[in-house]
């Protein structure tokens, strides 16, 4: 969803803890060339990433349907107005930070579920997951600094954003104690590791056409971008079993777990 605070408001309790997560621009934008080319006419028009950062403008127009996966995704799904100048950024920011009580980053993950655990006082085996939505490596490729700095140029907002909250991510890492910090994440990875011993067929992640689950087996988009998914290992104990399916379970397969409790049998949308 795109963030709309007054909408949302109007269904959640005035008290509502609001959170969320970004990620580098340029590796996000690279992600998103992948995921999104079929339904972006600016990725899907450009014969290759490396011509779309040598012209984007050649290839992206605004308000095409689509088009907001290819500049500032991170901007508009936080619901950000337009900016002009260095004085309505800041105010951006700034109500970005009344509104998010905190905001994640996805290349220190561990660091920020810890962060999230202790502010939402949660035990240590809630923040226990398993890695979703990642490609197999070799599809991956390795941007090089120039490209991220094009990425970063052309992304310009997102990239005002990740800094923004870089700089408060850390100072909350140094209130909590870089020491403990360190343990913390320690004994994650730990329980993490554990727990892909325990439950996965292999250890870890594995392609999706080998998931014989269907209600395991991750959503493939358009193109070539493949997304891993995990197996569960034959002779989980009931109870185990659930423990490890809920981990496993995709985002997709997920939401209709959700409809369900919620709904009942159906989803409620009829």
């Amino acid at each position: 969803m795109r963030f709309d605070r007054a909408e949302v408001q109007r269904v959640m309790p005035n008290d509502s803890f609001y959170f969320s997560i970004i990620r580098d621009p340029a590796t996000l934008a690279e992600s998103a060339f992948s995921y999104y080319r079929s339904i972006t006419p600016a990725f899907r028009n450009a014969p290759s990433l490396q011509s779309f950062l040598e012209s984007p403008e050649r290839f992206y127009k605004a308000g095409i349907r689509g088009n907001h996966y290819a500049k500032n995704l991170q901007w508009f799904d936080f619901g950000l107005p337009p900016v002009s100048d260095a004085d309505s950024l800041a105010s951006a920011l700034d109500t970005l930070d009344q509104t998010f009580s905190m905001v994640l980053v996805a290349e220190h993950f561990d660091e920020s579920m810890v962060l999230l655990r202790e502010a939402l006082c949660w035990p240590e085996e809630a923040i226990t997951s398993f890695i979703h939505n990642g490609r197999a490596a070799e599809d991956v490729p390795k941007l090089s600094p120039a490209q991220s700095q094009r990425l970063r140029l052309w992304n310009d907002l997102d990239w005002a954003l990740y800094v923004h909250i870089n700089r408060s991510f850390w100072q909350r890492v140094r209130a909590f104690g870089v020491a403990r910090m360190e343990s913390e994440v320690s004994r994650l990875r730990q329980r993490r590791e554990e727990a892909s011993r325990r439950c996965l067929q292999g250890g870890g992640p594995i392609p999706a056409p080998a998931i014989t689950d269907g209600r395991l087996r991750p959503f493939q988009p358009p193109g070539r971008a493949r997304i891993m998914g995990y197996q569960l290992r034959p002779g989980l104990s009931g109870e185990e079993r659930e423990r490890c399916a809920q981990m496993a379970t995709p985002e997709l397969q997920y939401k209709d777990i959700l409809d369900r409790w919620q709904f009942g049998n159906g989803t409620g949308m009829e």
